[in-house]
């Protein structure tokens, strides 16, 4: 029993199926809402954009996660994995996972469990004779040169954009001008999947998204500047650190959103390591926006803007999408520039921190145009 077709529209989702059953049973969140012979399901009047799973039972179970789509019109083009749509397929020891196609890639590479698993020209994979009893995650990674100019076609690149069409770059992802992408899927148990009951879930989620420098010291690029030398924050990955450039705080209870933030203070020193300055910067520049709920999910942006107090220098700007859905589903896409470090860190209820994104930084000239910005997006299958 295989998934033979999936398609989308922005309010239906169709999939057929093959097999050898007399009769067929499809779940929804655990509500039955087909039984019968066909192998073949439409499932309409949904909302664009949207997930949905389903569990269909014949000789063996599968379940499938897919999306509606999204008018073009409508897309999000400073996030652009968030309306990609991601189909995922569980069977007993087996998971597969397709994507729409991202312009302008030529492979993508796949990732279980943190370990390099193969790389792929086409938009989509299966694996095969796994366990039902481990956990899985996979991250599927792609990178392309910057895309330069409208990709609706509407509008004509810039003569800036015509020349760099020019340079022949390679799809090295330490070059500036190389976009990367990451789509995270978390699994978790294979086995819990087989079933077509409905799981309880934790509905509080704490969100914490920090920026900051892993050095000691940073040297000032602009040589006649008195400052020679910002502080950095001097460590790794630790989503209870108190040393940061700045950090966004969410928490979402029930059909509640708020947010905590704070900045930390920038240091310039001189050639001697000897304090001039210590400012911080205004926090105004991170909050959240577009707070949407329907019958399905609650959904909101993270917007982050901060620059350093101390000079004239770019800010650290990202944008996070998250939803939430009421079946214990959760969908973050978001693009930052490629510095500082970025981690972002998610828990339900008394849980412990679980590391979602984690970016190192490339440098702080990443942080001006036209340097290429680092997509990603995290996702779970409930």
């Amino acid at each position: 029993m295989n998934i033979q077709s999936v398609s989308q529209t922005p309010d239906s989702i169709t999939f057929s199926w093959t097999g050898a059953g007399q009769s067929y049973r499809i779940w929804k969140d655990g509500v039955e809402v087909y039984n019968g012979p066909d192998t073949e399901f439409t499932d309409s009047g949904l909302r664009n954009g949207t997930l949905y799973s389903y569990v269909i039972e014949g000789e063996q179970l599968l379940k499938i996660q897919t999306a509606t789509a999204v008018e073009r019109k409508n897309k999000n083009s400073d996030i652009p994995l968030q309306e990609l749509i991601v189909t995922t397929v569980v069977k007993d020891n087996e998971i597969a996972i397709a994507w729409e196609e991202i312009k302008g890639v030529k492979q993508y590479e796949i990732y279980r469990n943190n370990e390099y698993a193969g790389t792929v020209k086409k938009a989509g994979f299966q694996d095969t004779n796994l366990d039902n009893d481990e956990i899985y995650t996979y991250r599927i990674k792609a990178k392309r040169v910057m895309e330069f100019g409208e990709e609706d076609g509407t509008s004509e690149p810039s003569l800036f954009s015509r020349l760099l069409r020019l340079i022949k770059f390679t799809e090295n992802e330490d070059d500036m001008l190389v976009e990367t992408f990451f789509i995270d899927k978390e699994i978790g148990r294979l086995g819990s999947h087989l079933t077509h009951k409905p799981v309880d879930i934790e509905k509080d989620y704490f969100i914490r998204y920090t920026t900051f420098l892993k050095d000691k010291w940073i040297l000032n690029p602009v040589f006649l500047s008195k400052i020679r030398f910002f502080a950095g924050d001097n460590r790794g990955y630790n989503a209870d650190s108190k040393r940061y450039r700045t950090r966004a705080d969410v928490t979402v209870k029930g059909e509640t959103v708020s947010l905590a933030r704070d900045v930390g203070a920038s240091e310039g020193y001189s050639w001697n390591k000897k304090m001039i300055k210590r400012d911080t910067a205004s926090d105004e520049g991170i909050e959240i926006k577009s707070i949407r709920q329907d019958e399905e999910k609650l959904a909101f942006t993270l917007l982050h803007s901060v620059g350093n107090p101390l000079v004239a220098a770019p800010a650290i700007v990202y944008e996070v999408y998250m939803t939430f859905y009421h079946n214990g589903v959760f969908d973050f896409s978001g693009e930052h520039d490629e510095a500082p470090h970025h981690e972002v860190y998610m828990k339900r209820g008394k849980d412990s921190w679980k590391p979602l994104h984690l970016s190192k930084s490339r440098g702080l000239d990443r942080l001006a145009p036209p340097t290429a910005n680092r997509f990603w997006r995290v996702s779970n299958l409930r």
